[in-house]
């Protein structure tokens, strides 16, 4: 199709062929010059795009970390009052140790003083 194309345009002579080819070229250049500028726009609309979709996965990740931030003060809080509050249980140990011998001595003079006497 295209030879029988050039064929038909050769047989007017060179001059009209090569007017006729460069109408073709100039029309291809303009198409490639619109496609251009469609890239362009394109190009500038995904950049657009791009960066709010950025901003807005960074505003949620603040979100998220001021989030958790608080979550981990909050932790760290009831961390350090169990650890102020904690008693090993040695120092518990140690403590009711004491009284349990004292209790011990006193069930000792109750059971004496209930004891019928001879």
């Amino acid at each position: 199709m295209m030879d029988s194309l050039f064929s038909a345009l050769l047989q007017y002579g060179t001059t009209p062929s090569l007017i006729v080819l460069a109408f073709v070229v100039g029309l291809l250049v303009k198409k490639l010059e619109e496609n251009a500028k469609k890239d362009d726009e394109r190009a500038s609309l995904l950049r657009s795009e791009l960066s709010k979709a950025l901003q807005s996965m960074e505003e949620k990740f603040e979100e998220r970390f001021v989030s958790h931030a608080k979550r981990i003060d909050e932790l760290n809080n009831r961390i350090s009052c169990v650890e102020r509050d904690y008693l090993p249980r040695e120092d518990h140990y140690k403590d009711t140790a004491g009284w349990r011998a004292e209790l011990n001595r006193i069930f000792d003079v109750i059971i004496r003083q209930l004891e019928p006497k001879k």
